[in-house]
């Protein structure tokens, strides 16, 4: 026990003063990964308009000029993370292409447009819901930031259309219910300028599949506008942060002279371990199985690497496990819950147990001798003053 006291004091003579002049703060931290906002949050109003030029096999035969049309959408949709969103809404499609002559969506308004009369000029219009599933490349691959002017937007989905075809005669346009519905599949990529927190501009290209039967497929070039609606960031994780304070030249002065006393302590503490450790152990006190823990190995906050003075303890510590092969022991990792959050400290807790583990199998332990675990407690409950008590390895004898 005394061994233990000794070590304790130690570890508090050495980190009392990095405790003192630091205060730990709390920090949002995006690059810790990113939390869902609420399901009232991060919704959209989007209107788009462009035109079309369909791509069938029989379009080729109209001319280029007169195969393109106009399309028009209007959607609302979410945000669900900064990645992935949906959106729903309706669309409005207006096509002209070629066709045959007793196709059902031949415009009779005008007539054939060769010869041979084999092919005429077909001109159809849709109206129908359509739902698309969204993802922001940009906050994907570059990471999530508030503010970010320009983002790429890969969209996909399908939609239904209800049709209407031109019945009219040469010269005159009507249009008439077609009572043909179709389902099409869309997939496109989105260009958002944002221009400022609730508005973005946007150029949409975007490929159809109009008619999985036909093949009928066209190509549509869209721009338009976003509004977002409620809350438009995100909220990201709190982690712990440790400033670095800078000091004037007689806090600076004062700073090294507590050092220097500190030092002097350690040796001091130091010489008088290493005399306790001589001394010759009782016969009623020789077996290592009689210990109730066998050392403790202190660290600084928020760190897991050991000193040099940890070194040498645990090298004390490795030659009393040679000596005893037969024992088993167990290093347990422990972190003060005061600081930092769930995540940081069990990563702390977990690399102070396997640093030490590792150290001492380098000294010649036997590594079926150890037995590493980590325990999310505090190790003394002294409060948030006696928290360095708490960020340490513990090594004691299994039972």
């Amino acid at each position: 026990m005394k061994k233990s006291v000794l070590l304790g004091l130690a570890a508090l003579a050495l980190t009392a003063t990095s405790v003192s002049a630091q205060e730990v703060t709390y920090e949002p931290d995006c690059s810790q990964g990113l939390l869902l906002n609420r399901n009232a949050d991060n919704w959209f109003i989007t209107a788009q308009g462009g035109s079309n030029i369909l791509m069938a096999t029989d379009d080729i035969h109209a001319e280029l000029k007169n195969r393109f049309g106009w399309n028009a959408g209007l959607y609302v949709g979410k945000w669900v993370s900064p990645v992935f969103g949906f959106r729903f809404g309706a669309t409005w499609e207006v096509a002209k292409g070629a066709t045959t002559q007793y196709d059902w969506f031949r415009n009779y308004s005008q007539g054939a447009i060769d010869s041979n009369k084999e092919f005429y000029p077909e001109k159809w219009m849709g109206l129908g819901p359509e739902f698309d599933v969204m993802v922001n490349l940009t906050n994907w691959w570059c990471g999530y930031r508030p503010g970010r002017v320009y983002n790429a937007v890969v969209h996909g989905g399908a939609n239904a259309y209800w049709r209407w075809r031109n019945v009219g005669t040469i010269g005159h346009s009507h249009w008439k219910h077609a009572k043909v519905t179709n389902l099409s599949a869309n997939v496109g990529i989105q260009n958002n300028f944002n221009i400022s927190k609730r508005v973005a501009l946007f150029l949409d290209v975007q490929y159809e599949i109009l008619d999985f039967t036909k093949l009928e497929h066209d190509l549509q070039l869209f721009a338009g506008i976003t509004v977002n609606l409620g809350k438009t960031t995100w909220n990201c994780p709190v982690t712990a942060v440790c400033p670095t304070w800078k000091y004037t030249d007689a806090e600076g002065d004062a700073l090294v002279a507590r050092l220097n006393s500190a030092d002097n302590q350690i040796k001091n503490l130091m010489a008088e371990l290493d005399a306790c450790m001589k001394r010759p152990t009782p016969k009623a006190q020789q077996q290592v199985v009689n210990c109730e823990g066998l050392a403790t190995v202190y660290f600084p906050i928020n760190q897991y690497g050991l000193s040099l003075r940890e070194k040498t303890i645990l090298k004390s510590v490795a030659e009393v496990m040679k000596n005893h092969p037969e024992q088993k022991y167990t290093l347990t990792g422990w972190a003060d819950n005061y600081t930092g959050n769930d995540q940081i400290n069990t990563n702390l807790r977990n690399k102070r147990v396997d640093g030490v583990k590792a150290y001492l199998v380098a000294c010649g332990v036997n590594a079926d001798q150890l037995n590493a675990t980590i325990d999310a407690n505090n190790l003394t409950d002294f409060g948030i003053k006696g928290a360095p008590l708490d960020r340490a390895v513990t090594i004691k004898v299994a039972d």
